[in-house]
């Protein structure tokens, strides 16, 4: 029986391709696959994304001087997550379009995140947003929805023009109040009723009533 710490010597005769079990993972980046009650000592290969795990049935390949660890045939473990990776950078890039499905859920994780495309469309039923900071360069937006609430420690908006039309009723419940026109202020309604508790101040160098 042989120790997973140890290798077989390639002067031994390695096989030129085999199926074997991994039986240890070196701090390295190789690994020791069983074969024939041997040891092996493979580098993963280029093409073998799938990361092997301890017990996994692999597929080995190579000469007298370096064996590779060509492919993952059967997991030891099933229900374990799978795990793809490359030593570099990674590109996709299929002739047609590109499709991720999954059946449970779908997690995007790095320290940075960049989306570019001509045209986008997301379709979430429920979604919620946290961080710390967001900035958007918009030349148009158009939002149509049923309720909207909004709560902030403070708010400032600056605009040319603000048109705003309310159908029904419209409530203000502030602290102090201060309106300032730079030319023309208008109030106009049916019914206009202005009411204080203590001082009410009209200032002006011509006054017209009636």
């Amino acid at each position: 029986m042989i120790s997973p710490h140890t290798a077989a010597h390639p002067n031994a005769g390695p096989p030129h391709q085999a199926v074997g079990q991994v039986v240890n993972i070196l701090p390295d980046g190789f690994f020791i696959v069983r074969h024939r009650q041997r040891g092996w000592q493979c580098r993963l290969a280029a093409s073998c994304l799938l990361q092997p795990e301890m017990g996994d049935d692999v597929l080995i390949a190579g000469d007298r001087t370096q064996l590779w660890l060509l492919a993952v045939l059967t997991r030891a473990d099933s229900h374990r997550a799978s795990l793809l990776s490359v030593p570099g950078d990674l590109t996709l890039a299929p002739q047609g379009a590109l499709t991720l499905h999954s059946g449970q859920s779908l997690r995007l994780t790095g320290p940075e995140l960049a989306i570019e495309a001509e045209r986008g469309t997301c379709d979430i039923n429920a979604l919620r947003y946290r961080g710390q900071d967001l900035s958007a360069w918009i030349h148009s937006v158009s939002m149509v929805g049923h309720c909207l609430e909004s709560v902030w420690h403070s708010l400032v908006q600056i605009s040319h023009r603000l048109v705003r039309k309310v159908t029904q009723t419209e409530h203000a419940r502030v602290g102090q109040l201060d309106y300032q026109a730079q030319d023309y202020a208008r109030i106009h309604g049916q019914n206009v009723l202005i009411t204080s508790e203590a001082v009410t101040k009209i200032d002006s160098e011509q006054i017209h009533l009636g």
